[in-house]
């Protein structure tokens, strides 16, 4: 459905440097990346905002490069909402067709269809003063959904929310995807909503697209430290690749390189040796041959998704941060508190190398 190849732009000091991305028709495709990434500036160059000094913007088949927006025909849904304060709920969601010059009656009948199908047919008479954040998002969805576009593009569609608006609207945006079939795509720096939404995800840092893939190979898979960080992954233990092909960590020992889920390319001397929080257990006892005697130095509850976290200090100096919900903690034989000792052990088979280089 999209195609950009080669992308390069440059404002002021912010620079696309060959940036490409395929999205598949009917694909909800996620941009994930930080504040200041060039998220928004990557969606207003497919729009049409920005022109790229080179490279090329395919839209089903056809080049749209030098097309102005409004030929281009694609939805936009902003994260102010971008509605018009003095137009009623209805107007604002006709704005467009009546550009286009519909007939008074269909551009009624279209509208009511698309409330209905959002679900504020009950709101068409008030103005975005009245409305609340999530009926203003709601209000904008509709607006660019009534005009039929190839594409609906999203930019941080749901951080202006209250936490519980925004799990109701993601759930209206995969309802939305699925009914409609229609592609989207959708810029955040939040990774559950990412993960929420997504059939594939591309993280983008510093105007380049870094890693690209459904979520579970991208989580389980990171190309480096940066992409691996932003899957939540706290924990990256220096290590250095022996002429033998073995690994040598200061906390874990030597490792042989067939426990990792691939090999390191000849070359490689510095590496980081990285695991997943689950991978981490804990025990009153020592068990194995790979666990280690270490203190709990922080115990902190986050309410918020019923956690845990705990930081483990171990004697090699390396402190490791993880979290369990309460009912693992509970299952426990030993309730960890702060400054108790444990024993801390790692799942060998979820241990994942990634390049020195950060990022």
């Amino acid at each position: 459905m999209l195609h950009l190849c080669d992308i390069c732009l440059q404002l002021g000091g912010f620079k696309m440097n060959s940036l490409n991305l395929h999205i598949r028709k009917a694909e909800y495709c996620v941009i994930l990346g930080p504040t200041g990434t060039g998220k928004t500036v990557l969606l207003e160059t497919i729009v049409g905002l920005h022109n790229p000094q080179q490279g090329t913007i395919i839209l089903d088949k056809k080049d749209i490069t030098k097309i102005t927006p409004e030929k281009r025909h694609l939805g936009v849904v902003y994260q102010n909402y971008a509605l018009f304060p003095h137009l009623n709920v209805f107007d604002n969601i006709a704005f467009g067709l009546q550009l286009q010059g519909i007939p008074r009656r269909n551009i009624r009948a279209r509208v009511h269809e698309m409330a209905g199908f959002l679900r504020i047919s009950h709101l068409l008479n008030r103005r975005p003063g009245n409305l609340s954040g999530g009926e203003c998002q709601r209000t904008a969805l509709a607006r660019a959904l009534v005009m039929h576009p190839k594409m609906l593009l999203l930019d941080e569609p749901l951080s202006a929310v209250d936490r519980l608006t925004r799990d109701r609207l993601q759930s209206e945006l995969k309802r939305i995807h699925k009914e409609l079939n229609i592609t989207i795509l959708h810029i955040t720096h939040d990774l559950n909503e990412a993960f929420f939404l997504a059939d594939r995800i591309a993280v983008m840092r510093d105007g380049t697209i870094l890693q690209e893939g459904d979520p579970e190979t991208i989580s389980q898979q990171p190309v480096n430290r940066f992409v691996a960080e932003l899957m939540g992954m706290r924990n990256f233990l220096q290590a250095r690749v022996n002429s033998n092909g073995s690994v040598q960590t200061a906390s874990m020992g030597p490792l042989e390189q067939d426990i990792l889920p691939t090999l390191i390319p000849h070359g490689f001397k510095k590496i980081f040796i990285t695991f997943p929080d689950w991978a981490v257990e804990i025990t009153p006892a020592k068990r194995k041959h790979h666990w280690w005697h270490g203190k709990t130095v922080i115990a902190a509850l986050h309410p918020g998704d019923n956690h845990i976290g705990l930081d483990l200090s171990l004697p090699c100096g390396t402190t490791i941060r993880t979290s369990f919900s309460q009912r693992e903690i509970k299952q426990l034989p030993e309730q960890p508190t702060l400054g108790n000792e444990v024993y801390v052990g790692i799942n060998r088979n979820c241990l994942y190398w990634l390049p020195h280089e950060y990022g």
